[in-house]
């Protein structure tokens, strides 16, 4: 039977014990053995990956000392042709752009969320280290695809003040939400306007209520048309809310 050596860089336990269960399975069903190496932070991982030379890293980019994605451009610059797989908790533009200014282009990588299930994971890893092919998450092509749009390019704070005004938070709701002022929520919705409609008008002249298909409505609507945005965050937005409610007011629907 083959064996391949995997890299998992997390700095969480128990996540590192997830990820060889599913990278375990994932390759037993192909035949392959698995042998393993852990770091549980951006240094020992470069340090590992270059006395242990794996065939593929599993790399968390939030980690303690070195994050995944400086960690990952050192082991890059040792070995270009370095597969990793990048798996993290964020989607946000910052690191998208990084990773593609530092992935080099003869490197196979992939990038998804550890919110997607353990099926993308398991095709990720088929992916990228026995396919020789990139792979990137559906929630990770959304963000690449809100930055291809260069005539309206949105930021994440843009992007996550969407969400707010789909869950219909009020503009003193986004402020304390995003804790930030009253104010720069309200250059946050203007700055969308101009973007996703060309009228900063409407928002500054008409209230929000007044009409059934008022200037937030629209904005909602123009960015799912562009598909700038992603309907599991939408999904997930709910639940996000709701524990924020809870947690600043002690407020739960349930209850009323």
């Amino acid at each position: 039977m083959k064996t391949v050596k995997i890299l998992i860089c997390e700095d969480l336990p128990s996540l590192r014990e997830h990820a060889r269960q599913v990278v375990s399975q994932t390759l037993e069903r192909q035949e392959i053995t698995p042998q393993f190496e852990e770091a549980a932070n951006g240094t020992a991982a470069v340090k590992l990956a270059a006395s242990f030379h794996p065939d593929l890293v599993l790399m968390d980019i939030a980690m303690p000392e070195l994050n995944g994605i400086k960690a990952a451009s050192q082991i890059w610059k040792q070995n270009p042709t370095m597969k990793i797989l990048f798996w993290s908790q964020y989607q946000h533009e910052a690191y998208i752009r990084e990773l593609g200014r530092i992935v080099p282009d003869e490197a196979i990588h992939g990038y998804l969320l550890k919110s997607e299930d353990d099926r993308s994971l398991s095709e990720a890893l088929v992916s990228v280290l026995l396919l020789d092919l990139p792979f990137i998450g559906a929630q990770i092509e959304a963000v690449h695809k809100r930055l291809k749009d260069k005539s309206s390019a949105i930021t994440d704070a843009e992007y996550e003040t969407l969400l707010d005004v789909f869950a219909g938070l009020t503009d003193k709701a986004i402020a304390a939400k995003e804790h930030i002022s009253y104010r720069g929520a309200q250059n946050r919705l203007s700055n969308l306007l101009i973007k996703l409609l060309k009228n900063e008008d409407a928002y500054l002249k008409e209230s929000a209520g007044k009409e059934i298909f008022n200037p937030r409505t629209r904005l909602v609507f123009e960015a799912l048309r562009r598909g700038l945005l992603n309907l599991e965050d939408l999904e997930n937005q709910r639940k996000h809310l709701d524990d924020w409610l809870f947690n600043e007011f002690g407020f739960s629907r349930e209850e009323g």
